[in-house]
């Protein structure tokens, strides 16, 4: 089943006035742009109003405005607080050395407490159209970028099916394709 989710009855916003529909496309933007990791104010979260379960490609084509982070929760339980977590990692600092590279991660999180997986480089060019895909296949997570594997993870047993949850981090991007395929 392949699902177009650029619809605002395809979510729930607890950050309303950060996720703007359109015909064509989501406008989405955090308050700040150089908040810490903690502060509400630098994040907004999108959460899907339907769960996916078995296999999960999860695409989106994105272009950043200001920053370049943007998450996905899949398989994740609110309650517990447990399931994957991939993102295309945080935005390095001006200062940042010539022969530091951004990154793509996956993140466990079990129980609250987040690990790093794996993580691969993962350029993010201002105001250029970034093609990911989030993946769930057996019990393979991975994170595509343009059609190329950029990382992989496999964890045994996976996790049990979870909505999908979007998180903007000190960010301002246009969404133009936002679409699910599942078992």
């Amino acid at each position: 089943m392949k699902k177009n989710l650029l619809n605002i009855n395809a979510w729930h916003m607890p950050d309303p006035g950060q996720w703007m529909f359109s015909a064509n496309e989501l406008a989405c933007t955090t308050q700040i742009f150089d908040g810490e990791l903690d502060d509400p104010r630098a994040t907004a979260f999108l959460i899907s109003n339907e769960t996916f379960g078995g296999d999960i490609l999860f695409s989106v084509d994105i272009n950043f405005e200001v920053g370049r982070y943007i998450g996905v929760y899949l398989d994740f339980d609110q309650k517990s607080q447990s399931g994957i977590w991939m993102a295309t990692g945080h935005a390095l600092s001006g200062d940042a050395p010539d022969n530091e590279v951004e990154r793509g991660y996956i993140k466990t999180v079990d129980n609250d407490c987040w690990i790093i997986r794996t993580t691969g480089e993962l350029v993010v060019k201002k105001g250029e159209m970034l093609r990911l895909g989030f993946a769930n296949k057996n019990d393979d997570y991975s994170l595509w970028n343009d059609g190329k594997l950029v990382i992989t993870y496999h964890k045994p047993g996976g996790y049990p099916a979870g909505p999908l949850q979007l998180r903007l981090m000190n960010a301002k991007a246009r969404i133009h394709r936002l679409e699910v395929q599942s078992d």
